[in-house]
């Protein structure tokens, strides 16, 4: 921060100016950290402002950007389920026989839906719809956007008066993050047909005691609690590879390292994420621990 006090000359009439620089003790600060510390927090930095910017132009002009959502929302349609669905799908089942031969030797069997709440609505999910979110669509947007600053296409649309984050930002997070409530939805269900299907086809559990005890122990916070998950999921996912699009550099290979480190963060993101949930969830709703 500076102060710059102007003083007129007598005879000459000249303009002499007196600077006073006083540090700045952030600046400073953070100028003393260690190289990995400072890189980090500059990260952050940088993903707050893009988030902030998002959050602006969404609501100072909530149109004119759905179209292109919708056209996104598609793309990781196409692209995503497959991943996402078999993931889940195939992790469920297998978690499913475990527990219920696991269940089986004490002799309840009926209470392995018990199990598939805390596992499937908790855990499995959320987890793989983040992971494959961030694998699939993430490095997909990643690229997009590194390969579109690399070849300074960025820079000719902000010539052109267009706003980047308007435009290529914003709907791309907005799908990603709709697509990932979604997904952990569809995913819901098809953990609790893969777990119904390991208790009485596989096993000899009914159909009665198992939904029976799936829904005595679901509950509305448990719900809610799924929705904000992968609510914060999509959203990180989405603002973290297109910030590290944005500024990718270094042309194709700056590119490749680019989508690397986004998925890696977001896989940091996602366990993160579901840790610190989890623990506000079961803090505020202690009755969720309760196996009714």
């Amino acid at each position: 921060m500076s102060r710059v006090a102007g003083a007129v000359s007598g005879r000459h009439g000249s303009v002499s100016r007196e600077v006073r620089v006083f540090p700045d003790v952030g600046a400073e600060l953070v100028a003393r950290l260690p190289s990995p510390v400072r890189r980090l927090l500059v990260e952050i930095g940088q993903l707050g402002q893009l988030l902030g910017q998002m959050f602006l132009t969404a609501v100072r002009n909530p149109r004119g950007y759905w179209v292109d959502t919708l056209d996104e929302i598609y793309s990781m349609l196409r692209y995503c389920w497959i991943p996402v669905f078999v993931s889940i799908g195939g992790f469920v089942f297998l978690m499913s026989n475990y527990s219920y031969n696991l269940v089986s030797l004490i002799g309840a069997q009926s209470r392995v839906s018990t199990y598939l709440v805390m596992a499937v609505t908790r855990e499995i999910s959320p987890f793989c719809t983040g992971m494959a979110v961030a694998g699939v669509m993430g490095a997909a947007m990643t690229a997009d956007l590194g390969a579109r600053r690399v070849r300074e296409e960025l820079d000719a649309m902000r010539v052109l008066g267009v706003d980047v984050v308007r435009t290529l930002v914003l709907p791309r997070v907005l799908a990603i993050t709709i697509m990932t409530v979604a997904f952990a939805l569809v995913g819901l269900l098809i953990g609790l047909g893969m777990g119904l299907i390991a208790a009485t086809v596989v096993g000899n559990s009914s159909v009665a005691s198992f939904m029976g005890n799936f829904l005595a122990i679901m509950t509305t916070p448990e719900l809610i609690g799924l929705l904000a998950k992968v609510s914060f999921t999509g959203l990180f996912i989405g603002v973290i590879c297109a910030k590290k699009g944005l500024t990718a550099s270094g042309g194709p290979e700056g590119v490749g390292k680019a989508v690397n480190q986004a998925v890696v963060i977001c896989f940091i993101a996602v366990w993160i994420i579901n840790f610190n949930v989890n623990a506000i969830m079961l803090g505020l709703n202690p009755d969720m621990l309760v196996n009714r």
